[in-house]
Parts: structure tokens; sequence; C-alpha cells
């Protein structure tokens, strides 16, 4: 125990005299800094809601690299997903949270044993907990320069996004559909959502929270619960952090805020209006239009591109915070979805977090050390999975 808490004491330390000090606020479509000057956000995802509710990779490389990687290679922000399971049960030792997720998947000694791998890799791990991993991977970012929007991509720990996990919509919205919403609970929700906006508090690079991953209604619920149950989560952000952004998706899997062009978000009322940013999602097989960019933009306009105009209700700064493909080798559908909305997000001059960071997971979907196609780093997380990704998003580096 000692020795972790030399490690961290050393890496805060660190963090604090060479990180800068980061508060954020919005005007009109811009994120600002505190002398006024803009700030483009260009970010990665970095998953950390899975079963063992520790940031991914930790099994394949020490810390050090991974956030080295990061901010050597020109992202200064890492969305950074956690759970409320975690969220909920700060103190849990790393070693129990890998036994209870081989316990819960069945993978038995096989995920075990991963721990025992990050444990060499990250000696740390051994009397680490998760909140403590969550602060030495903030910390090592920060003392690189690199920003971190926390989100909260589910409730119940695990691998996201369907209509079945539990965890797509409010348990107490109407129209409750246990599929759909066994696993989200209001008010663990918003506990949780305050208990890591305190926490990031702490941290200089802790700039933003975003509320919740990927919302989706099904049949029988009612998108209208939206505004609630939103206004609810950004609250408790708010007052938990009044520095933090907080940063805010749509419906149908983050594809869609066009509703708020017919009814506004009262973030006056909630005193957020100088914190809110949005967010949105979108992937080749978002829609038919994705390898079509005359089609294509039309959407990305209407479903979040038209938050930008100045001087509207719903005005403010807006982050693709998800999009994707496969780096082994992408289809010619995804080359030309990829070539259509780079240009998009070019001309609008939005910021954005490619989904995803991680070469693996230690387990997704019932597998062990599962290999992740989309993600920008190696299965073993050592370098560039597909170095052309740079090339890429040319402009959008700048």
């Amino acid at each position: 125990m000692l020795r972790f808490l030399t490690h961290l004491s050393l890496l805060l330390t660190l963090f604090t005299s060479l990180s800068l000090c980061q508060t954020l606020h919005t005007s009109d479509r811009y994120i600002l800094n505190s002398r006024n000057q803009r700030v483009r956000l260009r970010c990665v995802n970095w998953a950390g809601h899975g079963e063992t509710n520790i940031p991914e990779g930790l099994h394949a490389q020490p810390l050090s690299h991974i956030t080295s990687w990061i901010a050597s290679n020109g992202f200064n922000c890492v969305r950074l997903t956690y759970s409320i399971d975690m969220a909920l049960n700060p103190h849990e030792p790393v070693y129990q949270s890998f036994n209870n997720a081989a316990d819960e998947t069945g993978l038995g000694k096989n995920l075990t044993d991963l721990f025992k791998k990050a444990a060499v890799k990250n000696p740390w791990l051994l009397v680490a907990t998760t909140r403590s991993t969550y602060a030495a991977v903030i910390a090592s970012l920060g003392a690189r320069g690199v920003m971190v929007v926390l989100d909260n991509h589910n409730s119940k720990a695990g691998w996201c996004c369907s209509t079945t996990d539990g965890n797509g919509w409010w348990k107490e919205a109407s129209g409750y559909v246990e599929a759909n919403s066994r696993n989200f609970a209001v008010q663990d929700w918003v506990n949780g959502l305050s208990a890591m906006a305190k926490f990031g508090k702490t941290f200089p690079n802790v700039v933003g929270y975003s509320l919740r991953n990927e919302l989706r209604a099904v049949q029988g619920q009612n998108n209208a619960d939206w505004y609630e149950f939103v206004a609810k989560g950004a609250l408790a952000v708010h007052q938990a952090d009044p520095e933090g952004l907080v940063v805010i998706g749509g419906i149908n899997y983050a594809l869609d805020l066009g509703f708020l062009r017919e009814k506004n978000f009262d973030r006056q009322r909630l005193g957020i209006e100088k914190k809110t940013v949005w967010e949105f999602h979108t992937y080749s097989w978002s829609n038919s239009q994705t390898a079509n960019c005359s089609g294509y933009a039309p959407i990305l306009d209407s479903a979040a591109g038209f938050l930008l105009e100045s001087n509207k209700p719903y005005t403010g700064p807006l982050i693709l915070s998800e999009f994707g493909w496969a780096q082994d080798g992408p289809t010619q559908v995804e080359q030309a979805y990829y070539d259509c909305l780079v240009g998009w997000v070019e001309e609008k001059d939005v910021g954005w977090a490619y989904w995803a960071l991680q070469g693996s997971y230690y387990t997704r979907e019932g597998r062990v050390d599962y290999d992740e196609t989309f993600g920008l780093l190696s299965r073993d997380w050592k370098d560039w999975r597909n170095e052309s990704f740079v090339d890429v998003l040319g402009g959008l580096w700048t």
C-alpha cells in the first residue's frame, strides 16, 4: 500500500507541476478557456465501463506508455468512460473487481490471469481500488497536458449498447420496458454522476462530464421524458463541480438532437448556459446515406449541425463524441463514410472524439482479451494499428 501511495503521490505532484489548469466555459458555439481563447477538442475514447470497472489496456502496457502515446500523437483530450456500478462502489479493490467479473461472465481463471498480467505491467494495481485506478489514469494524462471528459457510459457495467442491456432509458420514465431500462435507476444515476463530478473536481485536467452515452427509447417509451431526466443529471453534475462542462447527448443512440429545434432545453434555469456542450454520434451504419456526401451532410445538419447557428435558444458548442471504422482494413463503404464525415466536421469546425483508443478489452461479450478492430492501438497496445489514420483526419488536427 505504501508503495502505491508513494507512486500516486509522485504522479500527482508531477501532474500539478506540468499540467495546465483548464477551466472552460462556452460562448455562442465555442468552448473557451479562462483567457477567452478558443479550445478545440481533439479527443480519443478510452473505455473503462466494462465488467472489470477500470480503464482498458493496463494488462498490455504500463500506464505511462499509454498516456504518453496519446499525448505524443496529437490528442489533447480523452473521453474516459465509466459505469454507475463503479461510481457507486469506488473502494472495491481491482483484484476483487476482476474476480467478480470472472464469476459474472463465467470466464474464471482466464480473466483473473489477465489481472496478474496487469499487475506485472502496473504493479501498483495490486493494492489499487477501481477509483484510485481512475485517479492514476487521469493524473498521468494531466501530467502530459491531456484534458479528460468523464463519460457515464452505462449503469450496469458491461459492453454497450443495445435495447436489451437494461441501460438504455430511465427506469422511472413513462412506458417502462424491462429489457431496456431495468438497470437504469434515476437516483442511482444521479448519485453516480454527482460522485464522479466531486471526484473529477479534484483534477485540473478534468474539464467536463458527459451525462449518458447513447440514450435510446423503445416503442412505448416517450422521448419527451428526456427533458426531465437530463435536467436532473445536469443539475447533479453542476452542483458537484460548477467549473466543469456539462456534455449532453440526444436520443436514438445519440444520433439525434433535432428535437431541440422545436422545444428548447432550458439551460439558464439550471445555471449551465455557459457550461453546456452538445454531443452526437454517427457511424457508417447510422443511416443509408453515410456513403453519399450530398445525402449525408443534410442528415448531419438536421440531427446536430443546426446547433451551431448563432444566437438561437439552442446555440452551443458541438462535439462528435463517437465515430469510427475498422482500422485493420476499412471497407469501401467505411472509406466513403469517413471521407464524407471528415469533410463535414472540418467544414463545421466542431470538436471530435474517435472511437476508440483501445486495442483490446479485458473482456467483451463473453471473450477474454477481445481484439478491438476499431482501436487506434494495436492489440498489444504498443503503437498504431493503422498509422494512415493521421492522414485520413487531415485538417481536423489543426
